[in-house]
């Protein structure tokens, strides 16, 4: 497997830096090793992988001898809950400046990496790069699979919180971060994401951390991965009450540490905009009462933020519970 002390920082972003892809997984092995299958078919010179395992068996050495053949690879089987924290257990192995984030029911394309490091030499304050997460082929009458496209076809750079957020900000599923900025901002919060205690987009929450310490986010359409994660309709509700709860205490979390900057967006741009707005349309033009999960759960979610103990110099929620984080490590 990959020896990660010997991969050095990538300061000079000229030619091909070594990047460190991460996955953060629990209880989706068939899935997990489709999307690795995937990633070991990228055509970037210079790559290595973690795979932070957070489901309750971890998975045969025999499922995994084909990638630790690769000499690139690397599994860790942690007793952490949570995305969030999942993904500082992984950075924080890394050895790596370059980090790319995707989720293990996603296929990246051969130039995936490519596009990624491509994105951060458009300028040197980019801390976080987001792309598109695409649909594979489902049926839309029986299922959805979540998905994320900018609002516009061409990149979009943001260099602080009063810019039109929702414009460029995107999803976990793909994503590319420097581990300085990661530092900087001391990592996701770890109440944050699935499987944390407050609810879902740690994503969101990281990128707004670094727009506050002053590094840029660009968005790049190009970067993008196919994401087969279905879900049955019923699961809609469950999904969308878990992102909006999130954000809801990201937003009480936010305003507890002063950042009243941010109220264009998150009531604005994104409560109003893209909950009650949906709901009202389809209220007024055709009838049907459809949204109001997202409405409601946001404020449920403001209100036990309001309540939770947040540290304010690093703008994140405090850990009710210590985890450990690495339980074992394969490399």
């Amino acid at each position: 497997m990959v020896d990660l002390v010997l991969m050095n920082n990538a300061r000079n972003l000229s030619n091909n830096p070594p990047v460190t892809v991460i996955i953060s997984t629990r209880n989706r092995a068939e899935s997990l090793l489709r999307t690795l299958e995937s990633i070991f078919t990228l055509n970037y010179p210079d790559f290595c992988l973690i795979v932070l395992d957070q489901s309750d068996e971890k998975l045969p050495q025999d499922a995994l001898a084909k990638f630790d053949a690769t000499g690139k690879f690397c599994y860790v089987y942690s007793s952490t809950r949570g995305l969030g924290a999942g993904h500082n257990a992984a950075i924080a192995l890394a050895k790596t400046e370059l980090i790319a984030v995707t989720d293990d029911d996603c296929i990246t394309p051969p130039g995936w990496l490519d596009e990624m490091v491509q994105a951060f030499k458009q300028d040197e304050k980019i801390g976080l790069v987001f792309g598109n997460v695409l649909p594979t082929a489902y049926d839309p009458d029986t299922g959805y699979i979540p998905v994320f496209e900018g609002a516009t076809p061409t990149p979009t750079l943001l260099k602080g919180v009063s810019d039109r957020l929702i414009a460029g900000l995107g999803i976990g599923a793909c994503l590319g971060l420097k581990r300085s900025a990661w530092l900087a901002a001391e990592g996701f919060d770890e109440m944050l994401g699935p499987g944390a205690p407050l609810g879902s987009l740690e994503d969101r929450d990281f990128a707004i951390r670094l727009l506050l310490r002053e590094y840029y986010i660009y968005h790049a359409p190009d970067f993008s991965v196919e994401h087969f994660g279905y879900r049955k309709n019923a699961e809609l509700k469950k999904l969308a009450y878990r992102d909006w709860f999130g954000f809801g205490t990201s937003f009480a979390k936010f305003l507890k540490c002063g950042d009243l900057a941010l109220m264009p967006y998150m009531l604005g741009q994104m409560w109003f905009g893209q909950a009650v707005k949906p709901f009202f349309k389809h209220l007024l033009f055709k009838r049907r009462v459809r949204g109001v999960t997202p409405i409601w759960s946001f404020w449920v979610g403001f209100v036990v933020g309001v309540f939770a103990r947040v540290d304010r110099p690093t703008r994140k929620f405090k850990v009710s519970k210590r985890q450990h984080p690495v339980s074992q490590i394969n490399c």
